[in-house]
């Protein structure tokens, strides 16, 4: 066990630009860091993939931690923030079993293989329109006119949302990314992200409602349906289970193309090889998943007083899962800081593992491979411009604030 010195270390300005040499150092230290990532708390961090990979799958470690996010905040405002916590705690990702349970086997219907993969076509349209505008040579920057409009059109359209609302829609998921992903969160951010759950919770009300009067094709109907049919879902549950489906189809994926396009453009061999031989795109999303990770950790709260790489954790604790650095840990993959878009056999953990294992990854990865392999075949010339670009204040969750490229 190796003491580290908290946010100096891990939750830096300097380490959220480029995590990785501080990942490697760790890695050579040990598998378990004690890290202080706030004036008022503390929690233990797992570094390597065996040990989270465990750690996801372990039911001893409780999925149950939207109460522990407003522990950062001082203690006399936590109290203002209890319906943040309330209604995160709905979400799918928030519960243990037998609720888990539950709501996964409804869900997992409308996130089949077979049903994702029927979604390509209309993936490919929409990244078809979006791309049609785009001129060679004209400078764009990529977030904001295609990485973080895209796959919010993707998840509207699952869930039947109108194209006039995604921009509000993207402002308020990256209220709620900006809250759970720093670990030293503040009152203005948990006000941001309580006020865009309060809206989500209303617009999906009045959604359901009329849905329920005129079903269509959508993701929405499909799960009123499964409702209709006597599965246990509450009214609360299938709102929150909304918003979360729209957050994660945005947040996630918007930093999984921003992150892929930038990884691609600095690797330009790889990258003209996969122009040549489309058939790679598979592995290459699944390298860049592992390379540049759009979650970079992931936490358990622990039921009862447990043992971590020899070191007795007590009850109520939380644990970070560093999937980011699980991901390049030497002892799992070979060269894991070298971009290889052939890698077989890659078990990154980017989705999690176990009971959580993200329900939206096959569309993340259809979303990916469609978006990167168009972008990289149509612009073969594209280049970035300006400075570098500066990496999003979100540590949990990994993405450019912008991406100005040359077309």
């Amino acid at each position: 066990m190796v003491i580290a010195p908290g946010k100096k270390v891990v939750f830096s300005d300097e380490v959220l630009q480029n995590p990785y040499p501080t990942y490697a150092r760790l890695h050579g230290e040990g598998p378990l860091h004690y890290l202080d990532v706030g004036s008022k708390w503390a929690v233990w961090s797992i570094f390597s993939h065996a040990e989270c990979a465990s750690i996801a799958k372990d039911p001893r470690l409780s999925a149950k931690r939207a109460q522990q996010m407003l522990l950062p905040l001082p203690i006399s405002r936590q109290s203002e923030f209890s319906e943040l916590a309330r209604m995160l705690g709905l979400w799918l990702i928030f519960m243990d079993a037998p609720e888990h349970t539950r709501l996964r086997k409804l869900l997992n219907k409308g996130f089949s293989a077979a049903a994702i993969e029927g979604l390509r076509p209309q993936v490919e349209a929409i990244v078809d329109r979006m791309l049609k505008p785009l001129q060679h040579g004209s400078e764009v920057e990529l977030m904001r006119q295609f990485a973080n409009p895209m796959p919010v059109r993707i998840i509207s359209e699952m869930l039947g949302i109108p194209q006039e609302l995604h921009d509000t829609f993207v402002n308020w998921s990256r209220a709620i990314a900006l809250f759970r992903g720093s670990p030293d969160r503040t009152v203005e951010q948990a006000r941001a992200a309580q006020d865009a759950l309060i809206e989500l919770t209303e617009f999906f009300r009045k959604t359901v409602a009329e849905r329920r009067r005129n079903k269509g094709n959508d993701l929405i109907s499909l799960l009123i349906d499964i409702e209709e049919e006597g599965e246990v879902m509450t009214e609360e549950e299938l709102y929150a289970q909304c918003i979360a489906l729209l957050f994660a189809g945005h947040e996630t994926t918007r930093n999984l193309i921003g992150n892929g396009v930038y990884t691609l453009l600095q690797h330009p061999q790889e990258t003209a090889e996969l122009r040549e031989k489309p058939e790679m795109i598979r592995t290459a999303v699944e390298e860049i998943l592992r390379y540049e990770s759009p979650v970079q950790f992931t936490a358990r709260v622990l039921k009862e007083d447990i043992e971590v790489c020899g070191q007795r954790i007590p009850k109520k604790w939380s644990i970070l899962c560093m999937l980011g650095a699980a991901n390049r840990d030497p002892k799992k993959f070979k060269e894991p800081n070298q971009l290889n878009l052939k890698r077989l056999n890659n078990e990154h953990l980017a989705f999690s593992a176990g009971p959580h294992f993200c329900i939206g990854a096959q569309l993340a990865r259809v979303e990916g491979q469609v978006a990167l392999l168009n972008l990289v075949q149509r612009f073969p010339e594209m280049k970035l411009t300006g400075p570098r670009p500066e990496w999003a204040s979100t540590f949990g969750f990994r993405g450019l604030k912008s991406l100005p490229v040359v077309m």
